[in-house]
Formats: structure tokens, sequence, C-alpha cells
């Protein structure tokens, strides 16, 4: 009954195996990749942030379940998991993590975290672990719920997996020293006790533990990259025999020696190694970091260092010691990666040499960033058992399978419904014509004669036959000093002449067209010779390899256009010290763009022969240059689809001086004095003025522009109006014998600028407060240093006597400038209070009579109502 039950769940779980296991990737600083489609997308929620190493797993439909960088895990979410903090993995561990599922309970994984090279600096180590994650957890988002169970107290930065479909369990292996430890995962979970194989070098001193190691996806070979630093550089790089029946890794094989290895992948059907590794120059005795590699390996071929292909060659210009993690998708499609916000691709990994189509920085990262590392996976998630041929649309597609005599029954989805019936077939090495160019997801379902079943999952490219040019030209500028019509090309720059703006062709050139249809004796694309002005090369053109087109590429040198050195660029906006000058290369594009405007580009490099080969051209962003580099640059113009220049400018760089670029002024009776920054020996104002002082009366900017040499800046100012003095009461106290006069304005003067004057400005002063003011009517002038404020102020009043004795002088008593209140009503009365007299405005005031009868002199009282509401009252004297 156990044998059936393990049988079972042996079939269970391989029916549902769908290889979308690691369709979500995530990794570097917030970046990530979604493959669900067959080709990479984005993903711009990732919460990472790692140096090296990541992990990431989904469900087999491609669902996100949970990525890792080690030390925290989050769920599909992007939020932490309960208890997903501290787990002993580190994210600048080459492979930091590893994702095992339970083979027959769905909701367990297990995350296999190695050791940290940088954490011996600390006197620990962090072991091999595991922690288990069960996804039935918190609502389906999943929980830590075991942590960091050691397996061993010491280990590498290194591990991967392989599946034994046979028996439904993975191996898990890790490496330390010189032995491999191959730990089984089960349906009973993890066991503890390894498979332990000594073999291959040994590796001394941690911090050697660095690099990668693959199983490769048929789960037959084992690579291991050990990044060696001390106590020098040194490569080591081999290949092993696996048994994935026992866990035994034996045979070991020295598959290079020339360089510092790093990454590690094989290609879908095992046949191709490839590597990352930084070049070993040996100089006076010493071993020094050169460029880094990327290079193919062929494992039908004996091993050796005359068995490999270079696909690329990066310049290490940070002079770093890690190459960069190598990773197969599930697209079949290998990718690299080093800082930057794109990642390499091999896009046809088991294809030999050139055929395997490297494309340098061809996947787009959306903005996010990618560091040295990439999420590792279990192998056979990406192990194929067919060979694909041909890709070109309206043609057939053929699919050969491996291991025939173990197969009992195959079914075939071309994910291709608009072929009809053509669509499914069961044939063992079927073909098929896909109904259009585009990315296929063709799914194979297999039953083995030892009644396992598997399913496979194969995405299929199908390119439309490449639309070119057939004929183009390709333009060079000579600058050898012989217009001899002979120049180096960088090949590569004519694929988009013929491309049709298709950025997904490439081409692979070669000296005849029989060499191009047979796709021999390619051509070293970068720094290509011509033997004569207008020697014409062949370029096959292609999206897949194997459906291409064959292009004519007319080699054209232009003659006299080498610049040599140019001129000398003033560069105002600098940053200059003893140990750095930095540039910003964006100002050297906009002068020499506005010296080469006639033309149609201009790009900048540090080399000429980059200038000459159109490589690493510079960003227009700040650049630093060391103590003792160059200050100098070289250019590129462009004409059209041709070189028109190439040049070399010297660079004059100056600090920008600190000062206000934009000031607010205002005019002051009328007009404003504008002050220029001191000390500078050009001054150019609106009005061709070139002093460093200037006058204007006209409201809107004024920009003058100052510097010294060919450095020059702006400074704006703003001309505003002239303010105007808001009152917002003038406070009249009179009808007193102390009378008074408050000016309230409608704002803060803490500076005290302002004065006051109650004279039409004859004389002034500061308070805003007049006292002992005389009834009468005055003008208040109020003047802040620009402006001029000017209203009459009233300020009313009674007399202090009257002598009514017909002299014509003081004869009658009434209040001063009486018409200046109308409506008032004055009543008077004699010391007793006995009413005497009432008058208003339309009365002459009082003469001094009661009754036509002269009264005495004494002191008399008034009672004056005013129309505002105000009743004064006071007393006077008449005199005879």
């Amino acid at each position: 009954m156990r044998i059936l039950l393990c049988l079972l769940g042996i079939l269970m779980f391989s029916s549902s195996f769908g290889q979308k296991e690691a369709a979500n990737w995530y990794f570097g600083k917030n970046a990530g990749l979604d493959f669900n489609t067959g080709r990479p997308r984005p993903l711009l929620d990732g919460q990472i942030n790692t140096i090296e190493g990541c992990e990431a797993f989904s469900d087999g439909n491609g669902n996100l379940l949970f990525y890792t960088e080690g030390k925290t895990v989050w769920n599909k979410e992007h939020k932490v998991m309960p208890n997903g903090t501290d787990l002993k993995g580190s994210f600048s561990t080459s492979q930091a993590a590893l994702v095992v599922p339970n083979p027959l309970n769905k909701n367990i994984f297990y995350v296999f975290t190695p050791d940290d090279a940088l954490a011996e600096n600390f006197n620990i180590t962090n072991g091999f672990n595991y922690s288990v994650i069960d996804m039935s957890k918190d609502n389906g988002l999943g929980d830590v719920t075991e942590k960091n169970f050691e397996l061993l107290p010491q280990t590498s930065e290194k591990v991967s997996a392989v599946k034994n479909a046979k028996e439904n369990y993975y191996w898990v292996v890790t490496h330390f020293g010189n032995k491999f430890y191959s730990y089984k995962v089960d349906g009973t979970g993890v066991d503890a006790t390894p498979t332990i194989s000594t073999t291959g070098p040994m590796i001394t001193d941690f911090a050697n533990i660095r690099g990668n190691m693959k199983l490769s996806p048929d789960g037959t070979k084992l690579a291991i990259a050990h990044t060696i630093v001390k106590p020098g550089y040194a490569s080591s790089f081999y290949l092993f025999d696996f048994d994935i029946d026992t866990g035994v890794v034996s045979n070991a094989r020295m598959v290079n020696d020339k360089r510092l290895y790093y990454g590690v992948e094989f290609s879908s059907n095992s046949s191709k190694l490839y590597a990352s590794g930084i070049d070993l120059e040996q100089r006076n005795d010493s071993t020094f970091l050169g460029g880094l590699k990327l290079v193919q390996f062929n494992l039908d071929e004996p091993l050796g260092n005359t068995n490999e292909f270079i696909m690329h060659s990066f310049a290490n210009r940070s002079n770093v010691f890690v190459a960069g993690a190598l990773q197969i998708g599930i697209d079949k499609k290998i990718y690299h990666s080093m800082p930057s916000t794109n990642l390499s691709v091999i896009r046809t990994p088991n294809l030999n040499g050139l055929d395997a189509d490297f494309r340098p920085f061809a996947v787009d990262l959306g903005g996010q960033f990618a560091t040295f590392g990439l999420p590792p996976f279990i192998q056979s998630f990406f192990e194929t058992i067919v060979t694909i041929n041909n890709f070109c649309e309206g043609q057939k597609t053929t699919f050969t399978t491996d291991s025939t005599g173990l197969i009992d029954s195959i079914t075939w989805h071309f994910g291709d419904p608009d072929s009809g019936t053509a669509n499914f077939s069961s044939e063992l090495n079927p073909a098929h014509i896909f109904s259009s160019s585009g990315i296929f997801k063709v799914t194979i379902d297999v039953e083995y004669i030892n009644g396992a079943s598997r399913r496979f999952i194969e995405f299929v490219e199908i390119a439309e036959t490449p639309k070119v040019n057939t004929e183009v030209e390709l333009i060079q500028c000579d600058i050898d000093g012989q217009n001899d019509g002979i120049t180096r090309f960088n090949l590569m720059q004519s694929i988009p002449l013929f491309n049709n703006g298709n950025e997904d062709m490439t081409g692979l050139f070669f000296a005849s067209e029989a060499n191009a249809i047979d796709n021999v004796n390619q051509i070293d694309p970068i720094g290509y010779t011509n033997a004569f002005d207008g020697q014409v090369i062949y370029a096959r053109a292609f999206v897949n390899s194997e459906c291409f087109e064959i292009v004519k590429v007319a080699l054209k040198a232009e003659p006299l256009t080498d610049l040599g050195d140019y001129d000398t660029l003033f560069i105002c906006n600098g940053i200059t010290g003893t140990l750095a000058t930095i540039v910003n290369i964006a100002d050297v594009h906009q002068i020499l763009a506005e010296d080469f405007k006639d033309y149609d580009d201009v790009t900048i490099y540090l080399e000429q022969g980059q200038a000459v080969l159109e490589l690493d051209a510079m960003p227009l962003e700040n650049h630093t240059f060391g103590p003792v580099d160059p200050l100098e640059v070289y250019f590129r113009i462009e004409a059209g689809e041709g070189c028109a220049f190439i040049g070399k400018a010297f660079l004059d760089v100056s600090e920008p001086p600190e000062y206000e670029e934009n000031i607010a002024m205002t005019l002051c009776q009328g007009e404003a004095l504008l002050t220029a920054p001191n000390g500078y020996e050009n001054y150019l104002w609106p009005n061709g003025s070139t002093s460093q002082n200037y006058v204007t009366d006209v409201l809107g900017e004024v920009d003058v522009v100052f510097g010294n040499g060919a450095c020059n800046y702006i400074q704006t100012f703003e001309i505003l109006p002239e303010p105007t003095i808001f009152v917002d009461e003038i406070i009249i106290e009179d009808f007193r014998r102390n009378n008074c006069v408050t000016v309230v304005l409608g704002y803060s003067d803490d500076e005290t600028t302002t004065v006051y004057s109650m004279d039409g400005g004859l004389n002034f002063q500061t308070s805003n407060r007049f006292e002992n003011i005389l009834p009468g009517i005055y003008e208040l002038v109020i003047d802040d240093g620009c402006s001029l404020y000017e209203s009459d102020v009233l300020v009313g009043g009674t007399p202090s006597f009257f002598t009514p004795n017909n002299d014509g002088i003081h004869d009658i008593w009434t209040i001063e400038n009486a018409n200046a209140f109308p409506n008032y009503m004055v009543s008077i009365f004699d010391r007793y209070g006995k009413l005497i007299k009432n008058f208003n405005e339309n009365q002459i005031g009082w003469d001094g009579t009661f009754q036509n009868a002269n009264m005495p002199a004494d002191d008399y009282w008034y009672r004056l109502e005013l129309p505002d509401g105000r009743e004064v009252t006071g007393y006077f004297a008449l005199k005879r």
C-alpha cells in the first residue's frame, strides 16, 4: 500500500509540475522580471535591495508566492512574512538562498541559506541552514514556521538543487573545502544527514568561498566556480559528474584556468556550459585583474583552455573581482547581471559560438537597477527533452525528443490555436508550422515507461522573415593621417542601417557571401579594418539565428575628417579640487552641439578608439576625472548615417561662483538701482552697459551677464512696482486741550525707516504720533524711503477765550473750522449750569449776550454734539 501511495504522490505531483515556479524574479535594487508570457517584463514592486544573492518562488501557474535575499522573506503582497526576518543568509552571498518545495505537501517550502565570506570579518560564520515556510498560514500569504535549522556550521556561498523525477525527491547540494554535501528533500522533509563527496581542489581561506555552483538541468553534471582572492587572485573552475540517484559528486575536471570565475550556468539541454570571469593578467610576477569575459564551453568536446568561445568582452572599469551571475530562465535563455539598468542575455544558448546570440544589456528593467546576483532555482525547472530547429515564420519547425527509450507516450500542445487541429500532436518527433511570428508556449506532457509523468514547457519564438535593407553604406571617419580610404570600423553600427527599426535584430559579419550563408569564418565586428575604400562585407541579419537574410555592407571612409586637437572648451560649472575634477558632460555636449549645429549628432568619449568605434559613449551626466587624468575628451560628429568628424577637446574647468541667482527689487522713487556681484571682469546689461551697476524704471525681469574670461553667469532681477504705503487708520484725538494725531500703518515697520510729517514735508519725525496739535487742517506726509503718502488731516477744536468788544477780533465764540463739521450742535452754560445759548452750523456762534444783555466776564461751559456721535464738553473764558 505504501508503494502505491508513493507512486500516486509522484504522479499527482508530476502532473501538476508546471515549470513556472521560476516565472518571477526579484533581484538587485528593487529590480524584477516577469517571464509568464515568455518574454521578460519589468517588475517594479520588489522590496529586495541586495548586492548579490536573492531568490523568488512562484506556483506552477506562474503566480508569485514569496521572495527573499537570504535575510528577509516577503510575501506576494510585498510585505514581510510573519517571523520572516533574521534568516541566516546574506545579501552579499553569491547564492544567498534557494527554495525547494516539499514534493508531497504543496504548502511547505524549504529556504536553504549558505554562508557569507564577509561574516568571518566579524569572527562568525553563518553556516548552512534551512527555514520552513507554510503557505497555508496567514490566509494563504505564508508564514515562516521554523527558522535557521543548522545543517553545517561552515560552508561556502554556493547552493544548487535538482529533482530526481523517478523517485520524486530533490537533491540540495552545497560545498566547503574539498567536500560536496548533498541533502535529500522528500515528502518527509529535509534529511539532515548528507551524502558527502570528497573531490576536487581544496579551497582554503574563508575569503575564497565566493562564486556560483550549478547542477545541470538533466541532473548529470555539476559546475563550480571558486572566486579565489587570497592570498592572491587565481582561477578555479571545475566540472564534475553528479549521480542523481545517490547524490555523489565525482570525476573532477578543470574547465579553464585563465580567469577569476564567478557566474556559472548550463544550457537547457545541458550541452553547453557558460561562465563569467575576470581575466587574470601577469605583470612583473604579479597577477592583476583585466576585462570581464562571458565564455561558452562545449561539453560535447574535450575540456581545456582551447575549448572556449568568448561570447562577449566587457571593460572592467571598476576593477571589481565579481564577474556577475548567470541564470537560465523558463524561456531557456540565459541572463547575465552586472550593475546596470539592463541585463544581458544569451538568446539561443544550446547553439555553438556566435549562434548562441549574445545581446549585451538588451533586457530593460524599467529603470530599476541590477547588481551582481540573480535568483537561482531548482535546475530541473529548465530541463528540456527536445531539440527544436527552424524558427522562421511560414516554415516547418521540427521537435526532436531525447531519451526515446524511456518515453511511453507524449502529447504536444503547440500553443497555436489559429493552426486548428494541427495545434496538437502525439508524435514522438513532430513538426509544426506556426500560424504567425511571435512567442508560443509549447506544452509537452510525457508518460514514461516506469509510470511516471512529467510536463515540460518550451517558449518557442518564431521570427518573421527579416525585413532588411539589403544594401547599406557604413561611413567611417579616416583619422590615421593618411587619406587612403582605409580605417577601422565597428560593423555593429551597420545594424541600425539595415534593420528597419527592429531592435531585436542583430547580425554576424563575413568577408564573403558564401561564408555568410554557411555561417563560417565570422569577422570580429569591433575594430575591423577594411581592405580598400568601398569594400563590401556581408551581414547575416537575423532575430533568431536560424532565420536570416544576407545584407551587403559597403565600407566607406570619409576623408579629411580628423580634427585633431580641436579646441579648448571652457566648462564653467565644474567642481575642481586636488583629488578630482568633476565635469557635467552635458555641458561639453552643449558647446560642441552649438559648434556643429549643422550636423546631426554629437557623442563624447574618453578615448579616441572609442570615438572611432562608437563604444562606451559618455553619458550626459557628471564625470569624475582623477588627479592624474588628462582633462580631455574625444568627440564624434555624425552627418546623416555616417561619421563627419572626430576630434579631441581640452577642458578648462572652473567652479561657478556662489551668488543669488534671482533677486526681487522694487522701484524706489520711480527707479531701481541694480548691482551685480562684485569682483568680475565682465558685465553686460540689457542696454549694453558694462558697468557693475544699472538703473532702470521698467517693470519686469532684467538679466545681467557677468563673469571672467569665457565663463559667464546670469543673475536675474525681477523689478516689482513701487510699494504703496498702506495706512490702516489715522486716529485723531481732537477737541481737547492736548490734541493728538496717531498714524497706524497696515504692516509692521520694525526697521523704523518710515518718517512722518504734519506740515507738508517740511519737518519729519520717526514717531507715528503727533501731540499738542492745535486745531486746524494739516498736510500729513509719510515717507518710507521710496514712496510717499499724502493726506489732509482735520484737527477740530474750540477757542479758549473770546473778547466780544466789537473790535473785529475774537468777537464771536464758535468751533474752529465749523464748516468741516456739518450738523453739529453747541450748548453754552454759565458756571451755574444755566443754558445761555444753543447754536448750530446755520448760526454764527455766541456773541457774549443773553436776552440782549452782555454777560459778565467769566468762565463758561459748552457741550458739543458732533455728527459722528461724539459729545465733547469743555470751558472757555469770556473777557471784556
